[in-house]
């Protein structure tokens, strides 16, 4: 897998990273910012979801490692789809860069994603998409938990 555009890397520096922290990167493209983020985790874990089979079998390949250490995975699904599998804890924290349902380019599926990374978050749990210096916070819907 090719290093991190500067950009991603910027976005993967912003984000405030613990370990042990469970991530969830929307729309994860070709994996290299969710590797990246594996590495910073310690024994945490990212969920990297993207609607495109051939983004998932890209991240499959490149990051292999990760995947068979149990630090990633991968799955392919809508963020506007996107439920927790049964005994699937909730993530810490989600981010998303470029996606089309978190930037405001469409508002009707974005409610619906919103809703979706809510109830996938722990009641603490933050979202970030780009469009910031170089991330900006996006307020989620209410969770009844």
């Amino acid at each position: 897998m090719r290093s991190l555009s500067p950009r991603l890397t910027a976005i993967v520096d912003a984000l405030p990273l613990t370990p042990g922290m469970r991530v969830l990167e929307i729309g994860g493209g070709t994996g290299a910012a969710a590797k990246a983020v594996a590495g910073r985790v310690g024994d945490g874990h990212i969920l990297m979801i993207d609607r495109s089979a051939t983004s998932i079998d890209q991240a499959w390949k490149g990051a292999a490692a990760e995947i068979d250490a149990g630090l990633m995975s991968v799955r392919r699904i809508a963020v506007e789809d996107f439920t927790l599998l049964p005994d699937e804890a909730r993530f810490d924290l989600a981010f998303a860069v470029r996606v089309g349902a978190l930037d405001g380019r469409h508002p009707a599926t974005g409610r619906l994603a919103l809703r979706r990374i809510a109830d996938a978050l722990t009641p603490r749990g933050r979202l970030f998409v780009d469009g910031g210096d170089p991330l900006r916070r996006l307020s989620l819907p209410h969770r009844d938990t």
